[in-house]
């Protein structure tokens, strides 16, 4: 068990470590600050981002937990956040949320100079397999015995009142009995040229106009938080 703690751990180092794989619009700067989280949720479990960084630096700035502190709601191994200028970076390893049925090897965002990209390994809910690099607002519903329906986005993607750009891998929302929904995000990133770069709070988004179905999306600029409705394929 120790073994496969410290492989995962160096798997998700160094996705950390690695530059992202597209090239930042020529406009694009590193300027303003960055914001990554590993966890948080609000509803009747509350779990404030966890760990939580934020930084204008032009080097990184890095936090790590050996697990997630103890919840009846979520459990988590390894979690790694780092920002700086521009930039913010998170990953959570072998995550379980019990009550939804989902559970993932890692879970990993990324956001550079107003671009995000989000990536699951082994990610399954309700017994079903979930896409390893989902379309940016993803949505998926899938019924859950005893809890009605779980729904979810993948790769969150809302672009911000100060033109930075916020990525949630995973956010997730539970409708509880006799209680208010509770809704769970896992590796969440922010960056953009301004802004206090402080982490989104998990169902509070920033909200932006929704063009009609015949604007075209600028290019080098996220598409707006319309969730995308989205099938389950299996993946390999």
């Amino acid at each position: 068990m120790r073994l496969t703690h410290l492989t995962t751990y160096a798997a998700i180092a160094g996705a950390l470590a690695t530059p992202l794989a597209f090239a930042a619009p020529a406009s694009a700067t590193a300027a303003g600050t960055g914001s990554a989280f590993g966890i948080s949720a609000s509803g009747l479990v509350p779990i404030p981002p966890t760990p939580a960084v934020s930084s204008s630096a032009k080097q990184p700035t890095r936090k790590s937990l050996a697990e997630l502190p103890p919840n009846p709601l979520v459990s988590a191994g390894v979690l790694n956040v780092s920002a700086w200028a521009g930039h913010g970076r998170a990953s959570v390893a072998d995550v379980k949320l019990a009550q939804a049925g989902l559970s993932a090897s890692a879970i990993t965002a990324k956001c550079e100079n107003n671009n995000g990209v989000s990536h699951l390994t082994r990610a399954v809910l309700a017994g079903r397999k979930l896409q390893v690099n989902a379309r940016p607002n993803s949505a998926i519903t899938v019924p859950v015995q005893g809890l009605g329906s779980v729904s979810l986005i993948l790769n969150k993607q809302v672009r911000n009142a100060d033109g930075g750009l916020t990525v949630t891998a995973i956010e997730l929302s539970l409708a509880l009995p006799q209680a208010k929904a509770e809704t769970i995000s896992i590796a969440s990133v922010t960056c953009g040229p301004a802004g206090s770069g402080e982490p989104t709070p998990p169902g509070q988004p920033s909200t932006t106009p929704t063009p009609s179905p015949t604007t075209s999306t600028p290019p080098g600029e996220a598409p707006v938080p319309t969730p995308v409705p989205s099938d389950l394929p299996v993946t390999g």
